[in-house]
């Protein structure tokens, strides 16, 4: 009975609100809804935040199949050097002037791996060209180009000790999981915000409504007893009185059209609109309200809960970290191997070319045992398993916490929808009241300020609903908020 809507009033009500010229914009509590989370730039922050934890994740995933690539070079570089010194077999130290002028660059492929090494493949390439004394005929210079590439691979495996790249494989996870929950959270945030203002601008309107028909009523009446006090019919004091009140009225009247404009103006700018621009908000009906089962159902999968998951997957992230510092304490170790291929031409004006052909290669176990570092390492193990503990206590805390919460949230959201159907019971007898009011005055049964006093005790009954359909849809979304769509 109570899904009529009072859109068509509110929307009269909005337009005497706002002094304003304006022409008005209507807008439902849908469209506000999706303009503040996918069009607003609050919202564009929300879903950006998501977006990071998810690139990066997917960035270091992406690592144990595809290799890290980079190009290195520096450009053509110049130099010159002249000083005393001792040169190229030279018995005395004389004044030489050297220049050297050279280009190096490298491609570089770095390949993690799960077991916590990593493969590196460099590719080098340098180029030097020198101008240098010949010693053995002064006044003469040798020019020399030296042409150099070379193939680096690496291997470096830690050992008796966890996989650093797993374990910030799955940090990453967690952390885009819990990115993903936290964007439902604060989207719900931001949807309640919009709720308040929306809302409240409705309300506000419907006071300014109330405002205007209370001062002409205080003016009605400070004007009757202007002429009885002429008549003396009353007493002067009383017609003060009246006259007192119609300038509390106009006041309030004021007032209430200020903070009118204020609500609209905190509305547009929640939704990244002019602050000028004149919304006129259309009141939300309630067509349907969830079952008593999909409730119950709702309390039911609480362990599937935005707070719960969370917890999870923090107390998750805190157990891996006391295991990696454990495992990473007391004996460890790494195993390099490296080979490297050259080949290169150096070039020597006058000479006979040297071609440069090189070849190495090592492989090298090296243990690390620590002996004493003061305690360093067994505190930050220790450490690492507190925050662990810690963790695992607040998980059980928000486990306890959040089928109670839960419950109560269920239980205010029926509430608010009985409270809904009583207070629109309410409504209809008001509007029954003042049609039965507007009759009497036309027929002079009745005077204007009993009129207006039927038109404000209508008033007020919708502003009575409005204020428990806001609480109404904020309890529902807080409820749906708590899980993930």
């Amino acid at each position: 009975m109570y899904r009529r809507s009072f859109a068509a009033p509110v929307i009269v009500l909005c337009m005497l609100g706002l002094s304003s010229g304006a022409r008005s914009r209507p807008i439902t509590l849908e469209e506000a809804m999706d303009i503040a989370v996918n069009r607003s730039a609050r919202g564009s922050v929300i879903r950006g935040d998501l977006d990071v934890a998810e690139q990066s994740y997917r960035a270091k995933r992406i690592n144990f199949y595809v290799p890290e690539i980079s190009l290195n070079g520096s450009l053509p570089s110049y130099a010159e050097d002249e000083s005393y010194r001792f040169f190229y077999g030279s018995p005395l130290k004389q004044l030489y002037r050297t220049n050297d002028f050279g280009l190096t660059s490298f491609i570089q492929l770095k390949q993690a791996l799960l077991t916590g090494g990593g493969f590196t493949v460099k590719a080098n390439l340098t180029a030097n060209e020198s101008e240098y004394p010949n010693t053995a005929s002064p006044g003469f210079f040798y020019n020399e180009k030296n042409r150099q590439g070379f193939f680096q691979f690496s291997l470096d495996q830690p050992l008796l000790k966890p996989s650093e790249s797993k374990f910030e494989l799955n940090n990453r996870k967690d952390d885009f999981q819990i990115a993903a929950l936290t964007r439902v959270e604060e989207t719900t945030a931001l949807q309640k915000e919009v709720i308040e203002a929306y809302v409240g601008r409705l309300q506000t309107a419907l006071k300014a409504e109330i405002a205007d028909v209370k001062f002409e009523s205080a003016k009605l009446k400070a004007d009757i007893d202007s002429s009885k006090v002429r008549d003396g019919v009353v007493s002067e004091e009383t017609w003060l009185g009246t006259s007192s009140a119609r300038l509390d009225a106009e006041l309030n009247q004021f007032d209430a059209h200020s903070q009118l404009t204020e609500k609209n103006r905190q509305l547009a700018m929640l939704l990244d609109m002019d602050v000028n621009e004149n919304l006129e908000p259309i009141a939300p009906v309630v067509d349907s309200h969830p079952t008593e089962s999909s409730l119950r159902q709702l309390v039911s999968n609480w362990e599937s809960s935005i707070p719960v998951k969370k917890a999870e997957l923090q107390h998750r992230k805190s157990e891996r970290a006391a295991d990696y510092a454990a495992g990473s304490h007391g004996l460890t170790g790494s195993l390099t191997a490296n080979y490297a291929i050259g080949r290169g031409k150096v070039e020597v004006e006058g000479q006979p070319n040297d071609n440069i052909n090189t070849n190495s290669w090592d492989v090298a176990l090296n243990v690390i045992l620590p002996i004493w570092d003061g305690g360093a390492s067994s505190a930050s193990v220790k450490a690492a398993r507190l925050s662990s503990e810690k963790s695992r206590l607040e998980y059980q805390k928000v486990q306890k916490a959040t089928r109670a919460e839960l419950e109560g949230m269920v239980n205010k959201y029926n509430v608010s929808y009985r409270k809904l159907a009583v207070l629109q019971q309410q409504v209809d007898l008001a509007e029954s009241k003042f049609r039965i009011a507007e009759e009497r005055m036309t027929n002079g049964e009745i005077s204007r300020i009993t009129y207006l006093e039927s038109q404000v005790f209508l008033l007020e009954a919708r502003d009575k609903y409005l204020g428990e359909l806001k609480n109404y849809l904020l309890n529902k979304a807080d409820l749906h908020g708590r899980f993930v769509s």
